[in-house]
């Protein structure tokens, strides 16, 4: 496992971007539960940590398109196009211990 924050480092819905080891993360915590995915959006790479958190669906501050962190689907393609448009966002396996929030190895 590969310990990627604290647990308070990440706002109470609300998420926070963090690099680690030269992969840049999106940590997202919705009420108990914490998402890790990659940061970028998979349309045109726009930093999803700027964008909105509603529940457990990130949108994108640059087109809007809206990913489910629990599995990385796509929930609404860029300006609302058809969820096929752009590849799912990946996502990790995540596990809190001792209020510190790790990552399987990418």
């Amino acid at each position: 496992m590969l310990r990627v924050c604290s647990l308070k480092e990440v706002p109470e819905d609300g998420m926070i971007r963090v690099d680690l080891k030269g992969k840049e993360l999106l940590v997202a915590r919705v009420r108990e539960r914490v998402y890790v995915s990659d940061v970028w959006c998979t349309h045109e790479e726009g930093d999803l940590s700027l964008g909105l958190l509603e529940g457990d669906i990130v949108k994108c501050p640059l087109h809007g398109a809206r990913f489910r962190l629990a599995d990385g689907s796509v929930v609404e393609g860029p300006e609302g196009e058809s969820p096929e448009a752009i590849p799912r966002l990946k996502t990790y396996k995540v596990q809190v211990q001792e209020g510190e929030i790790y990552i399987e190895e990418p």
